[in-house]
């Protein structure tokens, strides 16, 4: 069926997680129960919690719960994070056949149906591997900052390099993921990636094709690689995209997809839905109690009624 996907989301410890994974769970049902193959959670929490609220709004075959791939080892929002959403990648695609997976953050929320738009367009270029926000500019229409990773790219382009941390020591990048790494990195910068343009982590989409050539380039099973860098997981899908030389676009304008910035919202709640976006990011506030009179609002604005925690 045209528009089939999957959703990979990772899960923190914070038991305030469990409410917002209700509300995505419970929008993807509403608005894209059809096309919607699997939710795919890595459980970055122990003990494991209790899903079976989550399994009921969606439907038990629908839902995918791993404990974290990285086993609390790497930095949780850096090289850590990154093991578990290339796992939860690799899942999605093995054990089903998606058009295309999103890779969404926690903070975010799902108004409306998308999955045909993006089909149409993944279908239509073979040669897309991402469509999300922050490739060129942000919703609001502004270019995207420059990237202040250019550092830490340029260290792992080395064939040698002294560490600190945690002892002194000389790093090579001859053998092992280090070369790996190297490889990749340099293939993205000969392929015009000089921009280090990335989607902004909170929502994206990934091709089959992007799938196809992370096999290709013989990266499954390796979802450990970037365990130990320091770079987050959009910056290493942004970089892979451009290794695999497939195209990377935003779709964050007046009714596109991802209205996603990395704090706060682009627009007040019902602008954004005047705006028609489907994908909205950030919703994390200084309380819980913030967050969820946000979120109310936006699901007021777009008339979308879900059942509430519990039910």
């Amino acid at each position: 069926m045209a528009g089939t996907f999957s959703v990979v989301l990772s899960l923190g410890p914070d038991p305030f997680e469990m409410e917002r994974l209700h509300f995505i769970a419970a929008a993807l049902a509403k608005v894209e129960g059809n096309n919607l193959i699997s939710l795919i959670v890595l459980d970055d929490c122990k003990p494991a919690r209790d899903y079976e609220s989550i399994a009921t709004l969606l439907g038990h075959k629908k839902l995918q719960i791993y404990p974290s791939p990285r086993q609390f080892r790497g930095h949780h929002w850096r090289g850590g994070l990154a093991t578990n959403y290339l796992f939860g990648f690799e899942a999605a695609f093995g054990s089903g056949s998606p058009e295309f997976i999103i890779m969404i953050d926690s903070d975010c929320l799902l108004l409306r149906s998308f999955a045909g738009g993006l089909s149409d367009r993944f279908s239509a270029n073979a040669n897309l591997g991402i469509i999300a926000s922050g490739i060129k500019g942000d919703p609001t229409g502004q270019p995207a900052p420059e990237c202040t990773w250019r550092d830490h790219f340029f260290k792992w382009s080395r064939r040698l390099r002294f560490r600190r941390t945690p002892f002194p020591r000389v790093e090579t990048a001859f053998v092992g993921n280090n070369r790996t790494i190297r490889r990749l990195l340099l293939n993205a910068f000969n392929n015009g990636w000089h921009e280090v343009a990335s989607p902004q982590g909170g929502a994206f989409a990934v091709s089959a094709s992007f799938y196809k050539a992370y096999v290709q380039h013989q990266l499954t099973g390796r979802h450990g690689l970037w365990l130990k860098t320091d770079l987050t997981y959009d910056l290493i899908f942004g970089l892979l995209c451009a290794a695999f030389d497939l195209q990377a676009v935003d779709d964050n304008g007046p009714a596109g997809t991802f209205a996603v910035t990395y704090q706060g919202l682009a627009f007040p709640p019902g602008e954004l839905v005047r705006r028609g976006y489907a994908w909205v990011h950030s919703l994390k506030c200084n309380s819980v109690e913030e967050e969820r009179a946000l979120r109310n609002d936006l699901l007021h604005a777009a008339r979308l009624k879900l059942p509430a925690v519990g039910r």
